[in-house]
């Protein structure tokens, strides 16, 4: 027996993110074995991720397997991964609304499913927050067209927009869209400081709390300038884990740290007003509706993770959130909420409506995204896995 083996993949940039692909049917069925795989594959746990294909960084460290789907009207199912850097963890808790861009062209690839005309439309169940999403692009030759005309900050050049709906989004995570019981909490922590927050569970489960009370403008575009302005991403971790462990995200015995646990997310916003990006873009007060900045595995998102704009663009139409809140001096009257973030601005619409019972439901969300095929290949890996 070979000491090496390998396992057919590909590398997709979806959105804002990266990451490896495989069809599910190459897998092992035993979990554990199946982890150890991606973790090699990936060159994790090391900060570099030298030994693997893993980018070194939160948002090219993804992993989606996608299979041929045996539910009713739907044509993939879809499992994301957070691949942990420097722990030998996966995190299967949260969904990648980026990484979800680039679902439908790898399934159209693999032949998973088949284009009526110039256009596919793939219907994809996320197992991760057993939700539904429709992505629709325009298609050549069974892949995704190469040119475009759509752009989407942090990504340089134009190229084919890939449409995504996300349905059945409420409470994918807890059961509830807002898990607290409330539209807004104050949450204590040790050393007595407190912090109003907003828990909503949609898209991914996500903590929003006000850059006013965490001593920040709100327009930060490095973790550095977070450090300097009178918080830190300690204190934003340690809000974190306080609802995380409020609402039983965790187990009793977990040893959690923002490296092994994505979910919840947590997230900082603020009216919005003039500030630069940081490849030094100019954004108006005026050209957004809101600035919010979000943290994935411990560390400042680079754009903003589109399941957490999902929950945000809810939130703001929810009176008596903390988004909402933010929002007073310039309510939006767009049909997408335009959030402003560290390279530039994002997108989203929210189909948002109260039930006779005084609950909220969101009906729907949707929002633009590109994607790409970078690599098809094997991945190499010892038989003694």
């Amino acid at each position: 027996m070979s000491e090496w083996v390998s396992i057919p993949c590909s590398i997709y940039r979806g959105g804002t993110s990266k990451g490896v692909f495989f069809r599910g049917e190459d897998l092992p069925q035993d979990f554990a074995k199946r982890d150890r795989i991606i973790l090699y594959v990936y060159g994790s746990p090391d900060l570099r991720q030298i030994n693997g294909l893993g980018g070194a960084t939160p948002t090219t460290s993804k992993v989606a397997i996608v299979e041929v789907s045996r539910r009713p009207n739907v044509d993939v199912d879809f499992t994301f991964g957070q691949v942990s850097i420097d722990q030998p963890v996966i995190d299967y808790t949260p969904n990648c609304g980026n990484i979800t861009s680039a679902v439908g062209p790898f399934a159209l690839h693999q032949g998973m499913v088949e284009a009526a005309g110039d256009v596919a439309t793939v219907r994809i169940y996320n197992t991760n927050s057993q939700s539904r999403i429709t992505a629709r692009f325009p298609v050549r030759d069974h892949m995704i067209v190469a040119s475009g005309e759509t752009e989407i900050s942090g990504v340089p050049g134009k190229s084919a927009e890939v449409h995504l709906t996300f349905h059945d989004i409420g409470g994918g995570v807890t059961g509830k869209l807002f898990p607290t019981g409330n539209l807004s909490d104050l949450i204590r922590l040790k050393d007595g400081r407190s912090f109003h927050v907003t828990v909503l569970d949609a898209g991914n489960l996500t903590v929003f709390v006000d850059a006013d009370e965490l001593g920040l403008k709100g327009n930060e575009v490095t973790e550095k300038e977070i450090a300097t302005r009178g918080s830190s991403l300690e204190t934003l971790e340690e809000i974190r884990q306080k609802v995380g462990w409020q609402l039983g995200i965790f187990a009793k015995n977990d040893a959690v740290t923002a490296e092994t646990h994505a979910l919840p997310k947590i997230a900082f916003v603020q009216e919005s007003m003039d500030y630069e990006t940081a490849h030094g873009m100019k954004i108006r007060a005026d050209d957004v509706d809101i600035i919010a900045r979000v943290l994935t595995m411990g560390r400042l998102h680079p754009t903003y993770a589109v399941t957490g704009a999902i929950a945000l663009s809810a939130a703001a139409k929810i009176e008596g959130t903390l988004v909402e809140r933010k929002m007073c001096r310039n309510k939006h009257t767009h049909d997408l909420l335009r959030i402003g973030h560290p390279t530039g601005r994002l997108f989203v619409g929210a189909d948002v409506e109260k039930m006779q019972s005084g609950d909220w439901q969101i009906q729907s969300a949707s929002l633009v995204r590109t994607a790409r095929p970078i690599l098809d290949g094997n991945a190499w890996f010892p038989s003694s896995l």
